[in-house]
């Protein structure tokens, strides 16, 4: 109901990746209007560790309070037990800052931006792959190439240009997300390699 009464309204999709279970978990969020896929990599999955995300992005240091308005307007994730505490996520300090809404149950399908980039991830980090000894530098790296690749279902725009051209490059640059030339894309388990 809300999307349709605010139809121009930009939503994030919202989700996790497991690494090994019990080991280190990313948080994706993933903007459908330019295809841009984040992640930070959090030691547990749990609602206070979504909750310590959205907090360092509110900060100053992040993306501060009147770019993230502007990005998370809308929240649309799963009823997984991290994503337990909307409230939390919705307002601080007694400040409004997004709306988040859950998924129908059994309907990945009305998140499905973030599922197909979450086939691009799974190309560096394919599944059963444990994030443990990965640090947010490595989940940077893993990003800046999945958001370099351009899409068809974007005129051949990379997610990263299209990001930039909205939002600006601040944001990316204080996340660590940097744009990779296309003959330098890679998009393979070696790109992590030590």
């Amino acid at each position: 109901n809300f999307l349709s009464e605010n139809p121009d309204t930009p939503v994030a999709e919202m989700d996790s990746v497991i690494g090994r279970i019990g080991g280190k978990v990313l948080l994706t969020v993933y903007f459908r209007p330019s295809a841009m896929l984040f992640a930070f990599l959090r030691d547990r999955n749990t609602s206070q560790s979504v909750l310590d995300c959205f907090d360092r992005l509110w900060s100053e240091e992040g993306a501060g309070r009147g770019l993230f308005r502007r990005i998370f307007p809308v929240i649309l994730t799963d009823n997984g037990s991290e994503f337990s505490n909307p409230s939390a996520i919705e307002s601080a300090q007694g400040v409004h800052r997004a709306r988040v809404f859950y998924c129908d149950a059994c309907a990945s399908w009305q998140k499905g931006g973030i599922e197909r980039d979450h086939e691009l991830l799974r190309l560096i980090l394919p599944r059963g792959t444990p994030f443990d000894d990965l640090a947010q530098d490595d989940i940077n790296l893993a990003l800046s190439h999945v958001n370099s690749y351009s899409r068809p279902s974007r005129e051949d725009k990379s997610p990263y240009d299209l990001f930039a051209f909205r939002y600006g490059t601040d944001l990316l640059d204080k996340l660590g997300i940097r744009k990779i030339a296309p003959n330098d894309i890679i998009l393979k388990p070696s790109l992590l390699a030590r």
